[in-house]
Formats: structure tokens, sequence, C-alpha cells
């Protein structure tokens, strides 16, 4: 009894040393490298989160970590942390064991990315209704107030929906991750698309798109901007419908309700309208932006194609493809 006790005790040390010892490192990560401290926004670019945010990056970092090592699996009755260190010492590491890895990768890429931008557009939110609003008729009330509430909210809950993701995996959401991608063009296209990779993409290959893009006239640009706030609320309803299913990199079972039930890929064909709208203003005076415009939406095809590979390992997503015939306009593509 006694020496089991003493066994027990010294494996619980050790998980607790090496959980110490990684938390130091990723904390380290975090607060050296001040990429995982931005976000961005249209109105005001690139910009450090400050205080509260930080803060979060630090208990985020804490829980995930502490997460994986003590999450004991009903399987084998051992922790992730324990059956990885047992791999490493034998010099095997199972298949299972890479997909963690994998996970755990992908959590604290996005987390540190999601969560605090997802409390930063509930700040911009909470100040632009403690604003004085002007009302000076319909069309520039909605271009100036409307508007920017919609796209906050719009962030806020699709970012806010996306940081739940990935903090929690559960059988009872129906959530759990079954793979995670283990291909390079399937990372590298991704992260391309965030910070701190879309920084640098962005100093080479421009972004000639912005949310707040002006047509014309306040009458034109108001009409524009309705086109445009029923396509956010259509990617809203997209990102709502994949629930705590959302998340980069995994296939944590397949969504088929609506917009699903017609295109495969409805979140990314709101983007892309969204982005090619916004763009025309622009491409007035500037014909060489159509080249980066193709190139960006090119990334988010093969993001497409790279996902769709990912899952087509998956025979229910097989099955689905067969139902839903068309990536993103049916009949089309």
């Amino acid at each position: 009894m006694l020496e089991t006790f003493k066994r027990e005790h010294l494996r619980k040390l050790y998980l607790h040393t090496v959980s110490a010892s990684l938390i130091l490192v990723v904390l380290a990560i975090y607060l050296l490298l001040p990429f995982y401290l931005v976000t961005f926004d249209e109105k005001q670019g690139f910009y450090i989160a400050k205080g509260i945010h930080q803060s979060v990056l630090k208990v985020a970092a804490l829980f995930y970590i502490f997460y994986q090592a003590f999450l004991i699996e009903r399987a084998t009755k051992e922790t992730k942390l324990e059956r990885f260190l047992k791999g490493v010492r034998n010099g095997k590491l199972e298949k299972g064991d890479w997909k963690n890895i994998r996970y755990t990768l992908v959590k604290f890429f996005f987390i540190p990315l999601m969560l605090p931008s997802a409390i930063i557009y509930l700040d911009l939110l909470i100040e632009l209704s403690r604003s004085k609003w002007s009302y000076t008729g319909i069309v520039p009330f909605f271009n100036q107030t409307i508007f920017t509430f919609i796209i906050y909210s719009v962030s806020f809950v699709t970012l806010g929906y996306y940081a739940f993701g990935y903090l929690f995996e559960s059988k009872k959401l129906n959530s759990e991750v079954k793979s995670v991608d283990d291909t390079v063009l399937g990372w590298g296209v991704l992260l391309i698309c965030y910070t701190p990779f879309f920084v640098f993409m962005t100093k080479y290959v421009p972004f000639p798109t912005q949310d707040y893009a002006f047509f014309v006239n306040q009458e034109v640009t108001f009409v524009v901007r309705i086109v445009l706030s029923i396509v956010m609320l259509f990617k809203l309803s997209v990102v709502m419908r994949l629930g705590a299913k959302c998340s980069n990199l995994t296939n944590r079972g397949i969504v088929t309700s609506g917009a699903y039930r017609y295109i495969r890929h409805p979140h990314y064909l709101a983007k892309l309208i969204v982005w090619w709208v916004t763009f025309l203003p622009y491409l007035v005076g500037h014909l060489w932006a159509i080249g980066p415009m193709l190139f960006w939406t090119v990334i988010y095809f093969l993001r497409a194609v790279t996902e769709e590979r990912h899952l087509s390992k998956d025979q229910e997503y097989i099955d689905y493809k067969k139902k839903v015939k068309w990536m993103f306009i049916p009949y089309v593509v």
C-alpha cells in the first residue's frame, strides 16, 4: 500500500514538473514574441492588445497545458502527457500521440489570436454602444453606425465561436477531434492567412480590400453595405451552424444543415464575396491590384482543397460529398 502511494506520488510530481516546464516555455513564447499580442481591425490597423488581453493569453496558455497534461483518458487510464512521455522513452510514438501533438500546436497558435481578438471586438461594441449617436438620416446613420455595429457583432460572435472551439473538445458537444491535418500544404495555406505570417506576406503581396470601402456616394455605399451586411450575417449563420466544431485543420465531424446542405464551403464563399465587393473601389486606378486579389483568392481556394483532402479520409465526408457536390456555387464549382 505504501509502495503504491509512493509510486503514485512520484508519478504526479513528475507530471507536475514536466507541465510546469512546458508552461514556462509557452508563457515565454507568448511574452517575448509580440505577434501573439497583436490583432487586426480594419479601422485601426495592427495594434498591440494590452491589459486584460495579455492576462487572457496567460490564463489560456496555463489552461491548455494543464488540460493536455492531466486529462485522463478512459481507454488507457493515462493522461495524454504520460502516454507521450512513455512513447518518447520507448522511441515509438503512436498515431494518436502525433494527433495530440498537432492539435496542441493548433490550439497554442490560434487561442492567442482568437480569444483576445474576440474580447477586443466586444470592447469595441461596448465603446460603440456608449458613444453618442448622431442621427442625420437613415443613409448616413446606417453607413456610419449600423454597419460598424454589424461588423463588430459578426466579428465578435465568429471569433468567440472559434475561441470556444479551440478551448473545448467534448463528446457531449459532439466536437471531439477525429484527426488533424498532417500535410505541409494544409498548414501552409492556413498559416499564411493569420498573424504573424499574414503581416509578413502583405508586405510583398498587398491585401487591397477593407470592409469600409466607399462607393461613389453615400447612397450607393448604403445599398452596397446593405448587401455586405446580408452576406456577413449569412457568414455568421454558417459559423453558428458549426457551433463547437469551429476549428481549423481538424476533423470534428460533419455539419450538413443550413447552407451546408447546398455547398460545402459557405464560410469561404461569404468571405470572398465581401473581399471582392469591397475591393472594387480600390480597383479603379489600381488595375495592378487584381493580381494580389487573385493571389489571396487562390490561397482560400487551396484552403478549401486541402480541407477536402483531409476530411475525405473520413467515410462520412465522402458520403457528404456525394450528396452535396458543389464547393462554393451550386452547378458552377
